[in-house]
């Protein structure tokens, strides 16, 4: 039972981007058993769903998986406490699945780079 009060306190932006992701790849088949704590399997589900064009759908909304976000909180160095062991074990494939994405996006023209994130780009080239 709720006591009344809101809660405050915000998914750290990994956690956030990979349960967006899991809500992603169960919407895309509502058969299939999905284990939330398998992060690394699941990253690579949410590739080879891209791979296929399966997520054409969600890449036209750009904020579909907060994306921007986690990449943000990447590039300036913030300290993200992650509370979960898997998806704490699974952070280099989370974050490597999140670039695939923005940069497919990106580069499909379905998402602006953010002028931060295209700069770091400009900068590593």
């Amino acid at each position: 039972m709720g006591s009344g009060k809101k809660n405050k306190r915000r998914l750290d932006p990994l956690t956030d981007w990979e349960l967006a992701a899991i809500n992603v790849l169960v919407a895309l088949d509502r058969e299939k058993e999905m284990d939330v704590k398998a992060s690394r399997e699941n990253m690579l589900a949410l590739m080879q769903a891209l791979d296929l064009g399966e997520l054409e759908a969600a890449l036209h909304d750009e904020g579909f998986i907060k994306t921007k976000r986690l990449l943000l909180a990447m590039l300036h160095g913030e300290r993200i406490e992650v509370t979960d062991p898997p998806t704490f074990n699974a952070r280099q494939e989370i974050f490597a699945a999140a670039q695939v994405i923005y940069n497919q996006a990106a580069a499909r023209g379905l998402w602006t780079l953010h002028p931060e994130i295209r700069q770091a780009i400009e900068e590593q080239a």
